[in-house]
């Protein structure tokens, strides 16, 4: 099973990319192949639900500054030592956290989309809502794939 983790600020434009990819998401992907969170940050008590013993793949999603493709999608690796938590909780440190208290390491990708407008408001830019879209897609493509 998935467990796709979708995170930003709605209240700064497109930095709630991910956000709002997961809630899309939510509404159209099978429970039963997927677990589908929108989260404001990642926070250290989700190490519980990647240590869970039916999640074998992770998908973070994530806006990106500067990013000039619409889409980009990467393997990621658990990262040991500590980091910031809050905001600065990374994807990989936060695997790192679950593979030292639980002793899982499900194999996890990041998806970025690009974020051109990070101004206080909760407006998408052009860009952004043309690359959730796309996103959209593709991922409950995959999703579904994997379930069948």
């Amino acid at each position: 099973m998935w467990l796709v983790l979708g995170y930003g600020n709605l209240m700064r434009g497109d930095d709630g990319l991910g956000y709002r990819l997961a809630e899309r998401l939510a509404g159209q992907v099978d429970g039963k192949s997927a677990r589908i969170q929108a989260l404001h940050q990642l926070a250290p008590e989700l190490t519980l639900e990647l240590a869970a013993s039916d999640i074998e793949r992770v998908l973070f999603m994530d806006a990106r500054r500067g990013q000039p493709e619409i889409f980009r999608m990467g393997k990621i690796e658990p990262q040991a030592g500590v980091g910031r938590c809050g905001h600065q909780l990374s994807p990989a440190l936060l695997l790192g956290m679950t593979a030292e208290l639980y002793g899982r390491r499900p194999r996890a990708w990041l998806l970025t989309l690009p974020a051109a407008d990070l101004g206080f408001g909760m407006r998408l830019s052009e860009a952004a809502q043309s690359a959730l879209g796309v996103a959209q897609r593709r991922v409950r493509a995959l999703l579904e794939a994997r379930a069948s």
